[in-house]
């Protein structure tokens, strides 16, 4: 029996087909992620212990000696370079202390399993990794700060309530059925890489955090002022939207046109925090959503002879075009479509 999740898949196989479309899974070969190492490689080895967290799983034996540029290594004779490509992978949360976790402990395994269902449900699985704060460098930082947008809010339930879903199936195929977590970890439905047949399927089970809408009048008078209001909501995500890489934000915009196609207005809200990264990181703005918190901002256009139509779109950004070109990252997906809706206003007879 291996430790690599594709050992766990021969017999979980749906667990199994799920974690590999997760970022999770794309935690090490992730494009942008190289990006960021490559830039700084002497401080990489930190990134390392969220990215791929098992020893073995590191070509070298890193121990911290107080100086982020200088810390002691030495090669892994045991380094194991096909889980390394696995990122996160079954092991990380469900190994410890050369025991397999599981949440019934199912004595009729294959191989051992001592159950510990608290605490493969508990937010601390997540937050040793999603909330990560830190200050190294002047211009060296790390600004994930999940897990304290989680407790403000005050949710009252962990991370895997929403981000692991439950479903009813076997763990393994000819098994009983039983309630299982998907292993999806959706969030942003950003896919890490271009998605396979059949997998958009994954991303469509889990429902964006923000509600997004706009309240126009049906009808107006030609030549009439139109005004409406474009209203975002933080309707489901239990932390602030978007949350973790501080690069990270959503763009929510209504373009208005006339029946021939010619721009009237257009409208844009961002939701995001603004850094300057050199030569001190700081963040300058944070406008992003609470848990249960709104904005609203107010469209207006002009309106046209034969009535106007309004297009609406809101999207999640991992990283900017500018930022993904800088990269290098062609064809890297960067964006996901949170909402979009086409709204109609009739012209009515008459001037305004």
């Amino acid at each position: 029996m291996g430790v690599k999740a594709a050992d766990c898949g021969v017999c979980h196989q749906a667990l199994y087909e799920e974690w590999r479309t997760s970022v999770h899974a794309h935690a090490w070969t992730d494009r942008q992620f190289q990006g960021e190492l490559a830039k700084d490689p002497e401080v990489g080895w930190v990134c390392l212990n969220c990215h791929t967290p098992a020893a073995d799983q590191q070509p070298e034996r890193v121990t911290a000696t107080g100086a982020i540029r200088a810390p002691q290594r030495t090669p892994n004779p045991t380094f194991n370079a096909a889980w390394q490509e696995e990122g996160i992978s079954c092991a990380t949360c469900h190994v410890r202390d050369g025991e397999i976790l599981g949440p019934y402990g199912d004595t009729a395994a294959p191989h051992p399993v001592r159950k510990a269902t608290e605490a493969l449900r508990s937010e601390d699985l997540c937050l040793s990794c999603h909330q990560a704060v830190a200050r190294y460098e002047d211009a060296l930082v790390c600004a994930f700060n999940t897990g304290v947008e989680w407790q403000e809010a005050e949710v009252g339930k962990p991370c895997q309530g929403c981000h692991m879903p439950t479903v009813q199936r076997p763990l393994v195929p000819g098994y009983p059925e039983r309630e299982v977590r998907r292993h999806l970890w959706l969030g942003s439905r950003v896919p890490k890489d271009a998605l396979e047949p059949g997998e958009q399927a994954f991303y469509d089970l889990f429902e964006p955090g923000l509600d997004v809408a706009l309240d126009l009048p049906e009808a107006a008078a030609p030549g009439q002022l139109v005004e409406g209001t474009l209203t975002v909501t933080n309707a489901r995500a239990g932390h602030r939207v978007p949350t973790g890489d501080p690069e990270r934000y959503v763009l929510v915009t209504v373009t208005v046109t006339d029946p021939g196609g010619a721009q009237l207005a257009r409208t844009t809200l961002r939701l995001g925090q603004r850094w300057v990264w050199w030569p001190e990181a700081q963040r300058l703005a944070d406008d992003r959503l609470a848990p249960g918190e709104s904005r609203a901002v107010t469209v207006r256009f002009p309106m046209p002879e034969g009535g106007a139509a309004a297009h609406l779109l809101a999207e999640h950004y991992r990283i900017s075009p500018e930022n993904a070109a800088y990269h290098g990252l062609d064809g890297y997906p960067i964006k996901s479509t949170t909402a979009e809706a086409r709204y109609e206003v009739a012209a009515t007879g008459g001037g305004g």
